[in-house]
């Protein structure tokens, strides 16, 4: 799950919230996660926080049309509101119609796992226009708060006048994965993409706190030669271990690898993201084992499950229904399923389904890295080290 991969990760969620407005309410506010919404550290050392609001849907379960005027998205503690984000009536249009082209497109159903599936909307069409025919519904997509401090909930009002006519919130969750985890590689390796804003993963539900890890050389190339055979990548091949100890629950070995995904010598970036496009769409249109190639699911047994995804052909080394050890020798690293080049993507989800869950931000017990200011957990762009 590299570059391209906003729609490349996992969902899953029930579309229940931890407090809903009344029920003569005409709106009906629903989150998607429902469950919470999980924060990941900006800047440890100035106590900077980000949290990222994928989902909330406003449907109109009332006999009549209902305009909305305002939406209020907020951040509490205790009770009390710290951070509001305001959007006024052209805000909302232009979400509206955002969100309407989406549906008609036909994304939310190739990319199911990033709206959890039919729980968020069923089958009520999206609205193009603030106005909301009964039965309709308006979806506000991806809010990023950035904050100092603690919060502990996430608030949304919606208001027809001065009339609030919605309301649900959710809980903020700080808490990192209960599984005491190794890094699932050892040496040195870089976070191509984690759990930063700037990065795809932060965007797709499933693999919100995910990484994407490769190596590269002191030019900064992640291969040798042209880049044109997988065997040119310094990452290639190497040995991945099971993070934490528990029972495989699904394993991919069919899966092989495709040249063509590779960055041609002589192609743009935008070149290649190009055409790549009706590549990805294909893979997702195959589902879980033309998205994550040959890997494996491990059930941890706490209600959390590790991801270990884009083995080499013929590596896998576990079956379903298999006990595994702490760092014991699971697989090899490839570039299978919708990979760009090879690396491995690594992520722990709540479900043990990978592309019907919510990612959990990660902590290991054995890493180091080296250029930060003190220890922290793992952002975008990071050199890590294994102890």
């Amino acid at each position: 799950m590299k570059k391209n991969a906003f729609f490349l990760g996992v969902i899953g969620c029930i579309a229940t919230n931890a407090w809903a407005g009344s029920m003569a309410d005409p709106l009906n506010v629903k989150f998607c996660p429902a469950t919470t919404a999980r924060v990941y550290p900006l800047d440890t050392i100035r106590g900077a926080q980000g949290v990222l609001l994928q989902n909330v849907a406003l449907l109109n379960r009332s006999e009549k049309p209902v305009s909305i005027d305002a939406v209020e998205i907020a951040l509490q503690t205790g009770g009390q509101p710290m951070d509001t984000r305001r959007f006024a009536p052209d805000t909302l249009a232009k979400i509206a119609k955002g969100g309407q082209a989406v549906q008609a497109s036909g994304m939310m159903k190739l990319a199911a796992f990033q709206f959890c599936g039919t729980d968020l909307l069923g089958d009520a069409p999206l609205s193009d226009t603030a106005t909301l025919a009964p039965g309709a519904a308006l979806l506000i997509m991806h809010q990023p708060f950035a904050f100092q401090g603690a919060r502990d909930t996430l608030a949304v009002s919606v208001y027809s006048g001065t009339t609030r006519v919605g309301y649900a919130s959710i809980p903020l969750n700080a808490s990192v994965a209960k599984t005491e985890l190794i890094f699932p590689l050892t040496g040195a390796w870089w976070v191509a993409s984690g759990p930063g804003f700037h990065t795809q993963h932060r965007w797709a539900i499933p693999e919100e706190f995910g990484l994407d890890l490769v190596k590269f050389d002191a030019s900064g190339k992640t291969h040798r030669g042209d880049g044109t055979k997988f065997t040119d990548y310094y990452a290639y091949g190497a040995k991945i271990l099971a993070p934490a100890a528990g029972k495989v629950i699904l394993a991919i070995t069919s899966e092989s690898e495709d040249p063509k995904a590779l960055r041609r010598p002589d192609e743009t970036l935008e070149a290649f993201f190009t055409r790549l496009l009706d590549d990805q769409a294909a893979r997702m249109a195959r589902g879980l084992s033309g998205i994550l190639g040959n890997g494996i699911v491990i059930d941890h047994g706490n209600g959390e499950f590790s991801l270990l995804a884009h083995m080499k052909p013929g590596s896998v080394k576990v079956a379903v229904g298999d006990t595994v050890a702490k760092g014991q020798i699971v697989g090899a690293l490839g570039s299978s399923g919708n990979s760009t080049e090879p690396h491995l993507h690594y992520h722990v989800c709540d479900k043990p389904d990978p592309l019907l869950c919510a990612g959990i931000p990660l902590a290991f017990s054995n890493i180091d890295i080296p250029l930060a200011d003190l220890p922290r957990p793992i952002q975008s762009g990071d050199m890590v080290v294994t102890r």
